[in-house]
């Protein structure tokens, strides 16, 4: 294997997790050009919950996929750990989202006939871990998302924070250095909704992960290391 296709580990103790560099992606609809992010720069450091504001349409989705490897900029760069995500073979785009980068989405995206164990046994499953290991690491971090009682209930007999709270088991399961989490309060009441940006404060303070959460909620303001707004692709006042 190449030096430059293999997932490097790196300092990250005077080192940004992500640096995005000049990002623009440019969507084409027909034969009109449209652009969802305009020369974006942005640094995340290790350990920290950072938020990014803006209003639908301001590019935010784009933002993360860009950084979880789920799109290819059109310009400018995507950095973890030092690597350049677009410039990377797919099939480690593949591996790093398997291993460093847990997914929160709005629509959780859950297995409605597995359990909460069972939907994040599978994440486990998939990284290649042993039963053992992945039956510790499962009741682990359900119980840290406070569904110790919970455990073997399917999703159609939880309620909507408890469903989110699997889906962030989930994606905290594989110890990510970096979690994406895009509008994760927006089908969810104002007091659900602060109790799940509490515990992604709390997930990061225990486990050291680096969380960007994509919102319009005002709320994550309190919870956040630091805020970013985006406007019309465009980080404001940049």
């Amino acid at each position: 294997m190449a030096v430059d296709e293999r997932l490097e580990e790196s300092d990250l103790s005077s080192e940004a997790l992500v640096r995005v560099e000049g990002l623009e992606r440019i969507y084409h609809v027909g034969s009109r050009e449209v652009p969802a992010l305009r020369g974006v720069n942005l640094s995340l450091a290790p350990g920290k919950v950072v938020a990014l504001r803006g209003r639908s349409g301001s590019g935010k989705t784009t933002l993360l996929n860009c950084i979880g490897g789920l799109d290819r900029p059109t310009a400018g760069l995507v950095r973890f750990q030092g690597q350049d995500i677009g410039r990377m073979p797919e099939r480690l785009r593949v591996e790093l989202r398997r291993r460093q980068i847990g997914f929160v989405f709005q629509s959780q995206a859950l297995l409605m006939n597995y359990s909460a164990r069972e939907n994040v046994d599978l994440m486990l499953r998939l990284s290649g871990l042993g039963r053992a290991e992945r039956r510790a690491r499962t009741d682990e971090v359900l119980i840290l998302v406070g569904l110790d009682r919970w455990l073997d209930h399917r999703p159609f007999e939880l309620s909507g924070g408890q469903q989110q709270r699997v889906t962030i088991a989930r994606a905290i399961a594989t110890q990510p250095a970096l979690i994406l989490a895009d509008e994760p309060t927006g089908e969810l009441d104002t007091v659900t909704g602060q109790q799940i940006l509490q515990l992604f404060h709390h997930i990061s303070e225990q486990e050291g992960t680096t969380v960007l959460i994509a919102t319009h909620d005002l709320a994550v303001d309190v919870f956040a290391d630091e805020v970013y707004h985006l406007e019309d692709g465009r980080i404001a006042g940049a």
